[in-house]
């Protein structure tokens, strides 16, 4: 297949962000928190398009909070955002992560250790929460092994390039998001760790309804066709900052509904896990990625989705591993 051409915008964008990444690499680490609040301001004050969606996704997750409250947690969000971004540039560019993260708490990594334990492999599943491209790096140094990552490729192919080689610095196997479940099958079948974020607008051809901040959206349903057609063990994981600290916690292992229905079952814990998902959102709102358009279609109602009868090249047959 023939590649498709760089354009001129791309070349651009490549250009500035090799740009910003070498000003990092020639400050010294102090003076980063200085640069997150310029970036913020930037962000805040150029892109409009991503505020006006910032602005819809809060007015549809809290909209009993008062408008002052919510000018509130956009500058936070966007303060939050500036920081991460400007943190994994300095693990890159520097390639001196441990100088930079200094102060962190992990709970219960026993229960992955255990998951581990039964040979099938586990699906991790999170959020664009926090900073969620740090998990593979700290798992990867705890546990002496890569993290299986599943990514969908940027629309700049060169800044893809860039991104790819970060994951893969830090500790991360990437997937490629399409056509990746054959890929996730042969990891799973070496006892490897897949880590899937499942909190981002999904093709209805592709999703189960559930209820997210009291509207309905699509989810897809991989981690839930895994754990109950395969019995792949599942385990929620959230990063989160805490002032200067970072909190990775692990949840317990998600249990199978157990009910008759295998399809009707994929709903249900399609629902819980969402449902994790906006606990965590809810108590730390400025560190999810409210950039996204998560309820970009109208109100999904059950009639209008496939649900978990979808029969795509993503499905995950019945039959056991």
């Amino acid at each position: 297949m023939q590649k498709k051409s760089v354009t001129f915008k791309q070349r651009l964008e490549y250009v500035v962000f090799n740009a910003f990444a070498f000003m990092i690499k020639i400050s010294p680490i102090f003076t980063v928190k200085w640069h997150r609040r310029l970036l913020a301001f930037l962000f805040l004050k150029s892109v409009k398009r991503y505020r006006r969606i910032v602005e819809k996704n809060l007015s549809i997750a809290f909209p009993q909070v008062q408008a002052e409250e919510k000018t509130r947690l956009l500058t936070q969000i966007y303060l939050h955002f500036a920081s991460i971004f400007l943190e994994i540039v300095c693990f890159f560019v520097k390639k001196k992560p441990g100088k930079i993260l200094k102060n962190i708490e992990i709970i219960n990594l026993q229960v992955l250790e255990e998951a581990l334990k039964k040979e099938k492999g586990v699906i991790l599943f999170s959020g664009h929460f926090g900073n969620w491209e740090l998990v593979p790096y700290i798992l990867n140094r705890k546990l002496n092994r890569p993290v299986n990552s599943i990514t969908r490729k940027m629309n700049n192919p060169l800044v893809e390039k860039k991104v790819r080689e970060f994951r893969e610095y830090m500790g991360s196997r990437v997937i490629d998001k399409k056509n990746s479940l054959r890929t996730i099958l042969n990891r799973l079948k070496e006892n490897g760790i897949i880590f899937l974020l499942i909190d981002q607008h999904t093709i209805r051809q592709e999703a189960v309804p559930t209820i997210f901040f009291g509207e309905k959206v699509g989810v897809v349903p991989t981690v839930s066709q895994l754990k109950i057609r395969k019995e792949i063990p599942v385990i929620p994981i959230f990063l989160h900052y805490e002032k200067e600290k970072i909190v990775m916690e692990l949840l317990e292992e998600i249990k199978a509904p157990g009910g008759d229905d295998p399809e009707h079952d994929i709903l249900l814990m399609t629902q819980e896990c969402t449902a994790l998902i906006e606990e965590k959102v809810r108590r730390f709102p400025e560190q999810w990625f409210w950039f996204h358009d998560r309820w970009k279609d109208k109100p999904l109602r059950p009639q209008d989705s496939p649900g978990p009868q979808i029969k795509s090249q993503e499905g995950i047959p019945n039959e056991k591993r």
